[in-house]
């Protein structure tokens, strides 16, 4: 690409980037607000509580998976802006994106998943339909937490290792190497009744990152 391709694609990739992370987190405050605790619930074993939960704050819940699906899509965009912008390490770049492109139908699925309790099932607290939500719930919050593995941890540990040397600064690159080893132990404990919760630390490790490379791809765009 000539410079001001360059600039262009980072100057977009960079906004793009810090939208995607603020909508991840403004979703997550609904979900908070709504009192609905999907994972909780799993893990006491009480849908019957989710259901009655979601039916309460129905509205909360659609306009947050709504916002998560939205927020995913631009994450996924903005990697592949990122990628654009990366020097010659192909390799890194290609398994970046293939991170991204797994991520983004395998979260928007787990949130459909999420929806369907909300909309199709809730208030319904009979044994059958408690019954169907531990299975549609489970394949939600378990999709979710890989989608989210990929695509907050496993795609910018390798957007850090095709930009290090180029756009992404040492700093940026050691928290790329966070963020993958923390995806890989969130993606560990979700099968860890023990560890239950402790998955979500890759949230703030991944989405900060978001944010961080955002900022540098807005100050790349002045100066390319």
């Amino acid at each position: 690409m000539n410079n001001e391709n360059i600039r262009t694609t980072a100057r977009v990739g960079g906004y793009t980037a810090i939208i995607g992370a603020i909508a991840m987190v403004v979703g997550g405050a609904l979900n908070s607000a709504s009192g609905a605790d999907l994972w909780g619930s799993l893990a006491n074993g009480d849908m019957a509580g989710y259901l009655a939960a979601a039916a309460a704050a129905k509205t909360l819940l659609v306009a947050n998976h709504t916002i998560w699906i939205l927020g995913v899509l631009t994450l996924s965009m903005a990697g592949a802006m990122m990628a654009e912008v990366c020097g010659p390490r192909r390799m890194w770049t290609q398994a970046a994106m293939v991170c991204f492109r797994t991520a983004v139908p395998l979260a928007i699925v787990s949130f459909i998943a999420m929806l369907a309790l909300t909309v199709q099932i809730a208030p319904d607290t009979s044994e059958t339909a408690v019954s169907i939500a531990k299975v549609v719930g489970w394949i939600g919050a378990r999709g979710d937490e890989l989608a989210t593995a990929l695509i907050v941890g496993a795609g910018p540990l390798f957007i850090s290792l095709a930009g290090r040397g180029d756009w992404v600064p040492k700093w940026l690159l050691t928290w790329g190497y966070v963020t993958g080893i923390v995806g890989l132990f969130s993606i560990f404990v979700m099968y860890i009744p023990a560890l239950a919760g402790s998955e979500f630390i890759i949230v703030p490790v991944g989405l900060g990152w978001m944010i961080s490379a955002g900022v540098v791809m807005l100050r790349r765009s002045k100066v390319a």
